[in-house]
């Protein structure tokens, strides 16, 4: 929208003069205004929503649940289904840090089990059935 508008346009200030990164914006050619753009930058863009992820299958140390005695599962069992144990992994504690960062954009997520259904009609692949 900035290419072929006669509004002034501005070098942003989001990259350094010497980073060779040309980049340039207007609020008026691309129908914004300031306070939309520090509304999204401000991390008010989601909402506050909740989201819901079906972990396909487990995969250490990405995503992961621990037996009673605290030792990590490695083939899901009776326990994948129970969502009382919670999954841990990096797959976890990246997603903890994105909401953390947004600062309640994201107000919680919430992990759960593929269906059994699913798996039954996508039986050659556990991550399509999620």
């Amino acid at each position: 929208c900035v290419r072929d508008t006669d509004n002034a346009v501005y070098r942003s200030s989001y990259f350094p003069v010497d980073s060779g990164m040309d980049m340039f914006y207007s609020y008026d050619a691309c129908n914004s205004t300031a306070e939309e753009w520090l509304g999204f930058y401000e991390g008010d863009t989601l909402g506050g929503i909740k989201l819901k992820a079906s972990i396909p299958n487990y995969l250490e140390p990405m995503i992961f649940k621990r037996d009673g005695e605290g030792d990590v599962i490695s083939e899901p069992g009776p326990e994948y289904y129970n969502n009382s144990i919670p999954y841990e992994g990096v797959y976890m504690n990246y997603v903890n840090e994105i909401m953390r960062i947004a600062k309640g954009d994201i107000q919680e997520v919430t992990y759960t089990y593929k269906s059994r259904s699913s798996l039954l009609q996508h039986s050659s692949s556990h991550y399509t059935a999620a």
